[in-house]
């Protein structure tokens, strides 16, 4: 649909240019401002008016000079103060698409025009913080990208905890909160912060693109499910789009650690004792001895070979009988007690390096989300003992009532497909928080829904040996944002079958560089048999007999 430019009234007159451009391009008769008027007018988003009740709070030039970089805002999720050296302007605001919902969002544009690619990145948090995630900010920023954060219409000052969705002297759900978080607070700020980016540029992104993880993961989902004309390019990692699954596994890792008085919960030393022996134990499977785990399927691992008393156990890291039971509970993932049948998914073999902030003997209650959310959304009690929840009806009972809030599950991408869409998904094998699992279990409801064929024009499911939660491992550092790029703009598919096709994967492995090749599920890496084990050249990818 061709579309006309809409600018604020405090923009001037060569701002005003009308765009005849279809798709979001822009026509060769554009008239664009000079950049030193664009430059000129960030103070003027301050009269920013949309259809989306939206305040700016503040528009400000920011002009970082040689050696005095501009420092981002702390938090818990931007725990280090990161250095900014791209000239920007900073917008700040708050969006209140209904009474009840504050939404506080930033938008970060390229202060020239010139040094902007026109285009647009959409981020967001991960876990259920309330703070804006500046770490996913500065690269795009410095890549040529408009970009915005948000905080998920709250604020918060833990990654798990979700008192802010509830009224404690009414003891009842905040149902607006829940909502911006589930899904409607990424939307609205999506909006809004393309809005802003046409206001100040007067030319709208040619394409926009998303790239989050963990509950940013989710929003990506929900934004292809529900918004599938949004973005042109999802990354959507680690994504617990099953949210009550994801609880569900939380929840019964969690308490197979803490009943019987935490008697299941194991300590540093233990845990690490155990990953050394499942990566020991597990390796060679797929064909070459390299300290990772490529497919932990392939292998079936036994904690008890570790129990005291066993032969060649460790008296100083060996596990008790609980302890055991416990690491197979984690492993096997909820059971329904009536049948038996499972509930969730559980977690994979090589993930316990990640359990000891998680799933280890000092651990408290409130160290997962599912803590809150069991307690405070689902049961609306604040001293609900976790330890009671019933694996029959609780789990059935929070997803007909809060499933359409929470849950990314719908595997129908039509919408978003036709929309010219495209989708990369991505979760570590040795992810601790959310079960990898999860992800297959997506990917193959997609595949049911929607045919192999229609599926393969537009998604992708990379499932990363040895990374842990969204990042990390000996392959997890990796950027996502170009392969979705050369997809959207050029027709390149993420296939591994060239150079400019393949996705590299990059970290440390005993103090030497490592990368490989990272090859869309469920195809996996092989060794070519000959050259560095540790050079993503001596590796392809094929399809596992």
């Amino acid at each position: 649909m061709c579309k006309t430019m809409q600018a604020a009234s405090a923009l001037t007159l060569a701002a005003c240019a009308v765009l005849s451009a279809c798709g979001e391009g822009i026509s060769s008769t554009s008239v664009m401002p000079s950049s030193a008027t664009i430059a000129g007018n960030c103070a003027s988003l301050m009269n920013y008016s949309g259809a989306i009740p939206t305040t700016i709070t503040s528009a400000v030039q920011v002009t970082p000079g040689a050696g005095t970089p501009f420092q981002t805002p702390t938090n818990f999720l931007t725990p280090v103060s990161l250095s900014v050296t791209t000239p920007f302007c900073r917008v700040t605001g708050v969006i209140k698409p209904v009474a009840n919902s504050t939404i506080a969002f930033e938008v970060w544009l390229p202060l020239d025009r010139e040094k902007w690619n026109s285009k647009f990145v959409g981020s967001a948090d991960g876990g259920s913080t309330g703070v804006i995630n500046y770490t996913s900010m500065v690269d795009p920023l410095a890549r040529g990208y408009a970009v915005m954060g948000h905080d998920n219409g709250h604020t918060s000052t833990d990654v798990f905890e979700q008192s802010w969705a509830f009224d404690f002297s009414t003891n009842t759900v905040k149902t607006d909160q829940i909502i911006d978080f589930g899904y409607r607070a990424e939307h609205v700020v999506t909006v809004v912060s393309k809005d802003i980016t046409n206001t100040y540029f007067s030319s709208r992104p040619v394409h926009s693109y998303y790239v989050g993880c963990s509950q940013g993961g989710h929003h990506g989902m929900m934004e292809a499910q529900r918004y599938p004309d949004d973005y042109d390019g999802i990354v959507a990692g680690s994504h617990g789009g099953d949210w009550l699954g994801m609880m569900s596994s939380e929840a019964w890792a969690g308490v197979s650690v803490l009943k019987n008085n935490r008697a299941g919960g194991m300590n540093a030393a233990q845990l690490a004792a155990l990953n050394t022996a499942v990566i020991s134990a597990c390796d060679a499977k797929d064909g070459l001895v390299d300290g990772q785990i490529d497919d932990p399927r392939q292998c079936s691992f036994d904690p008890a070979t570790l129990q005291c008393g066993a032969p060649g156990a460790n008296p100083a890291t060996c596990l008790t009988p609980a302890q055991v039971q416990s690491a197979k509970d984690i492993y096997a993932g909820p059971k329904r007690q009536d049948t038996g049948a499972s509930v969730s998914p559980g977690y994979a073999i090589g993930s316990e390096g990640g359990w000891v902030t998680t799933w280890n003997s000092t651990t408290s209650l409130q160290s997962g989300s599912y803590y809150d959310f069991f307690r405070l959304i689902l049961k609306g009690n604040p001293n609900f003992d976790i330890l009671t929840l019933n694996w029959d009806t609780d789990i059935d009972r929070g997803r007909s009532q809060y499933g359409s809030i929470y849950d990314a599950i719908n595997p129908d991408l039509s919408a978003f497909q036709t929309n010219k869409g495209k989708l990369i998904m991505y979760h570590g094998w040795a992810d601790p928080l959310i079960s990898p699992y999860l992800s297959v279990a997506s990917w193959g409801r997609i595949q049911d829904a929607m045919g192999p064929d229609m599926v393969n024009q537009f998604a992708r499911l990379y499932m990363v040996p040895g990374m842990g939660h969204c990042t990390g491992g000996p392959i997890g550092t990796v950027d996502w944002l170009t392969p979705l790029e050369n997809w959207v703009e050029k027709g390149i598919a993420p296939d591994a079958t060239s150079a400019t096709s393949t996705i590299v994967g990059s970290g440390t492995v005993n103090g030497v560089t490592r990368s490989r090749p990272l090859c869309p599920y469920p195809m996996v890496e092989k060794y070519k048999g000959t050259g560095d084990i540790n050079s993503a050249g001596n590796f392809t990818c094929v399809t596992p007999s």
